[in-house]
Formats: structure tokens, C-alpha cells, sequence
């Protein structure tokens, strides 16, 4: 800060701006928060399961939960994805790669893909503190994250029958898509 003082005031307000550009630049979920990158993955898990493979594993055998590595697409419809008050947010099937572009708005738009995508089960990732809380700032802030990434999430799974909703205590993210 003392150098700034050295500087003549239109490189100072320059300065000023370009330093302010950089803090903002975080905000608008095109960077990863410090927290953020500790869950980020940059190589993608080995044999990822659909959501549907994970619930069937899971109501199939024995165990309660389990660890896997699930793959799908940041999305919910007509809501959005994100919780608003911490890091967690929905995710569902990936789309029928022999249908469509893959994309949102051909998921919002095709009459066919969106009755399977309010049909099919989906899954709530949260990213919890060592306590097991949930942390506080937004996934989509966190992770840098945003609707439509395709992520592949590695946790620990536990089906909830009753609201036929897959949760995932997330370990680690890989996006998929960037």
C-alpha cells in the first residue's frame, strides 16, 4: 500500500480498480474459494456409478450406506440447485447421451427427457466440516460450480427410500464439463 502512494493518482485509481477487479473476480463463481479447492479433484474417480446404479446397489445388498464415486448433472428443474444457506445442492441422471446435445435446455425442452428427469430419483451432495456440519457458503460459490456442469461426486451414499432421494456426504467433486 505505501508503494501506491508513489504512484501518480491516475495510476493509483488504476491500481485501485485492478486490485478490486481481482477481489471481485471470485464472486461470480468463476473461481474456486481456498475451501473450495480441497474438494476439487482434478483426475476423475474410476467407474463412476449413474445415480440409479448407486440407489440399486444400495437397496440391493446389505449395507446402509456406502462409498462410491456417482456421476450426473447439476440440476433441478425448474428450481435452482443450489441450497442458499450452505453447500449443498441437487443433482441428476446425466442425459441420455443418444438423445439431445446433453444440455439443460435441451432437457428443459425436449418433452421426452424432461418426464425421465422428474421421474428419476435424485441426489442431495453436501460437503460437511470434520464436526459434520454442513459448511456455510453456497457449492456453487464454494466449487465454482454452476447448473448444468456434469460432476462426478466420490462419498458417502445413503438412500432415503422415503423421499427416493440419493445423499451424498461428498469427499471430493471432479467437474466433468470444464
Amino acid at each position: 500500500m505505501r508503494m501506491m502512494l508513489f504512484l501518480s493518482r491516475p495510476k493509483r485509481l488504476f491500481a485501485l480498480a485492478f486490485v478490486g477487479c481481482l477481489a471481485l473476480a471470485g464472486c461470480d463463481g468463476s473461481a474456486v474459494s481456498d475451501a473450495g479447492s480441497a474438494y476439487l479433484t482434478s483426475t476423475a474417480p474410476d467407474d463412476p456409478k449413474s445415480i440409479a446404479e448407486t440407489v440399486e446397489s444400495l437397496t440391493a445388498e446389505e449395507p446402509i450406506e456406502m462409498e462410491n464415486a456417482v456421476v450426473g448433472i447439476v440440476y433441478a428443474g425448474e428450481s435452482s440447485p443450489f441450497q442458499a444457506d450452505g453447500a449443498a445442492f441437487i443433482m441428476s441422471e446425466l442425459p441420455d447421451p443418444e438423445h439431445g446435445d446433453g444440455t439443460i435446455e435441451h432437457l428443459d425442452n425436449c418433452p421426452f427427457c424432461k418426464r425421465r428427469a422428474e421421474k428419476a430419483t435424485k441426489a442431495m451432495v453436501e460437503f460437511r466440516d470434520p464436526d459434520g456440519k454442513l459448511l456455510k457458503t453456497g457449492a456453487d460459490s464454494l466449487l465454482a460450480i454452476q447448473e448444468g456442469d456434469q460432476v462426478i461426486v466420490s462419498g458417502k451414499c445413503v438412500f432415503e427410500e422415503n423421499l427416493n432421494l440419493l445423499v451424498i456426504e461428498a469427499a471430493s467433486i471432479h467437474k466433468i464439463n470444464n
